[in-house]
């Protein structure tokens, strides 16, 4: 049987606290959304590894993250955008040319290629600890997002200029997501969508930041939470309270998907 929805949240600024928790009123909203023949889907730029917590304490079991680059529907994996060996390289080459740090990610862990203070403030950022290091990790796994760490927006101009194949979404003052130009949250939800027979299924997204302007422009229907940035909120279909006056409610009621 076919869900009625599926509907796609952002973390951070979006399902989220500003500690990173989840309010109860969201908990109670992702069941009865469920209930309703929604499916909830965690859509972000972190590792799934890094929000089993969400996992654990709500209704959802599927997710893209990695910015699209790792999909999973109940618990399948649907999805893996793995970067080549060869860009890889060249990658990190211009990681040490610029003197920054960088994290490399795959589906089962993530490392750092060294400790400083801005890899240190990004992962604070989120309430996280930074990683463990790992200098060889890019040549051993199969890398599916690169995290680069810099302040220095002069770097930014450097890696849009000599990687025209990768985009670019700063999450962070401390940070840059990394990933291939032919992947998304947007593209992961059409994705999803194709390789699962679901066409016809509505979909909604709800978010707040620059990383999720292609996903709620990709949704059947959009929700940009009150504390998003005007960009987002000129967009969307809809502009709910903020994340931390019960924005997830507001938008799902909106909706009618509760």
């Amino acid at each position: 049987m076919k869900p009625t929805s599926l509907v796609f949240f952002d973390l951070d600024g979006t399902l989220l606290n500003e500690q990173s928790q989840l309010d109860a009123d969201v908990i109670e909203a992702l069941s009865e959304l469920k209930r309703n023949g929604g499916v909830p889907f965690i859509a972000t730029g972190r590792s799934h590894l890094q929000v089993e917590h969400v996992l654990k304490e709500t209704v959802i079991d599927s997710f893209i993250s990695l910015n699209g680059h790792y999909i999973q529907y109940e618990g399948q994996d649907i999805y893996e955008g793995i970067f080549d060996q060869d860009l890889l390289d060249r990658v990190q080459t211009e990681v040490e040319n610029q003197d920054i740090t960088v994290a490399y990610y795959s589906k089962e862990g993530f490392k750092l290629t060294r400790r400083d203070d801005n890899a240190i403030a990004a992962y604070r950022f989120i309430h996280a600890d930074a990683p463990e290091i790992d200098e060889s990790y890019y040549e051993e796994k199969d890398i599916l997002m690169v995290l680069l760490f810099t302040q220095d927006l002069a770097v930014d101009g450097v890696f849009y200029k000599n990687f025209p194949e990768l985009s670019f979404y700063r999450n962070s003052p401390y940070s840059i997501d990394t990933i291939l130009k032919e992947n998304s949250k947007a593209i992961g939800i059409q994705k999803l969508v194709e390789k699962l027979g679901l066409e016809g299924v509505p979909t909604y997204a709800f978010g707040d930041g620059p990383n999720d302007i292609e996903m709620l422009e990709a949704a059947d229907h959009s929700v940009a939470m009150g504390n998003g940035t005007e960009e987002v909120k000129a967009l969307a279909d809809y502009v709910a309270k903020k994340n931390t006056d019960g924005g997830i409610v507001d938008g799902l009621k909106h909706f009618n998907l509760i």
